[in-house]
């Protein structure tokens, strides 16, 4: 099993993405407005940046599937996604590959020449920042995206509960969730549930969650 960088770590990616915005249909009173005209004072800003802090600190397993889309040219790469999470531990598998970290210490797993037998995973030195202070970093660059005079991203409630609208609103090099992006957590357990990001260039990301639970083994967290 090798490792992928920078295919899902967190929210840290980074992209240049148009300012162009697009209208988000949502199955309310409003259905005509995108998330930045829907008055709500910031309130689902702040609600969103709570649900996104819970589920970086809540323990369980999340099982599901990932998409990868062109819109462009209708190509299609899915896999398997697995979130195992119980803090500062942590796991993913998608795409045929693995990520995860024990605190400061990463997964490291070795890649292997094409046909070869996946390679074993080993825990790296302990570098780098916390799982707690990572966690801090990134909700203080949520608050950075989201709040002030003049946001990347206007955030609305979602039609479902515990979902969120995000629509980005002016053009900033280092904007994580594409042009438009929904992003939805689970009420029990707080682990990130299904989630839709669209990109610049007709990319769409998809998670789909099928199966959730707070119980996490060491069995679980084994790569």
């Amino acid at each position: 099993m090798r490792a992928r960088r920078g295919v899902t770590a967190g929210w840290l990616l980074v992209g240049c993405y148009a300012a162009a915005l697009i209208a988000v249909t949502i199955g309310t009173h409003d259905a005509t407005l995108r998330p930045g005209e829907r008055p709500d004072g910031g309130a689902a800003a702040a609600d969103f940046i709570t649900a996104w802090e819970r589920s970086r600190t809540a323990t369980f397993v999340r099982t599901g599937t990932f998409e990868r889309r062109s819109t462009v040219t209708g190509s299609v790469i899915s896999s398997e996604d697995v979130l195992v999470q119980r803090p500062p531990q942590r796991l993913h598998r998608q795409l045929g590959g693995v990520e995860g970290r024990d605190d400061r210490r990463p997964l490291v797993c070795p890649s292997t020449p094409s046909g070869g037998a996946p390679g074993g995973c080993t825990l790296g030195a302990a570098t780098g920042a916390s799982y707690e202070e990572d966690v801090a970093t990134e909700v203080a660059g949520l608050h950075t995206l989201l709040d002030g005079d003049s946001p990347v991203y206007a955030v609305a409630a979602g039609v479902d509960p515990e979902c969120f609208d995000l629509l980005q609103r002016r053009a900033e090099p280092r904007a994580p969730f594409g042009r438009e992006a929904q992003f939805c957590f689970d009420e029990a357990t707080g682990a990130p549930a299904n989630s839709r990001v669209s990109y610049v260039g007709g990319i769409v990301e998809i998670v789909v969650v099928t199966g959730i639970r707070a119980e996490v083994t060491d069995a679980d967290l084994v790569p």
